[in-house]
């Protein structure tokens, strides 16, 4: 099951409604980044226009602070909704208990 779609199992376990499968941007993912952010989380996003023509991930998505003590979750994807993605679920992983539903 990939990043994207364990978003909505996620939005689901911590009671915060419907996130669609397929999502975009990250307007539908605001709660969850709101959440980590009230944990006292630090969530950095980054486009770097001069990445794209060298080496093709032009966003790069950071997690630190808060419950990660000192420890930082980090994803460069060439789309930045993956690497959103990618960024919650580990951070859901290793801060809310959340495990990958069968």
């Amino acid at each position: 099951m990939g990043d994207r779609v364990l978003i909505s199992s996620l939005a689901r376990y911590l009671g915060l409604g419907t996130i669609p499968a397929q999502w975009q941007g990250i307007d539908a993912v605001l709660p969850l980044l709101e959440r980590m952010r009230g944990d006292g989380a630090v969530v950095l996003i980054k486009l770097d226009g001069g990445r794209d023509l060298v080496e093709g991930d032009p966003y790069t998505v950071i997690a630190s602070g808060g419950p990660l003590k000192g420890d930082y979750i980090r994803a460069e994807m060439s789309s930045l909704e993956r690497g959103v993605a990618k960024v919650i679920i580990e951070y859901a992983r290793r801060c809310w208990g959340f495990v990958e539903p069968s």
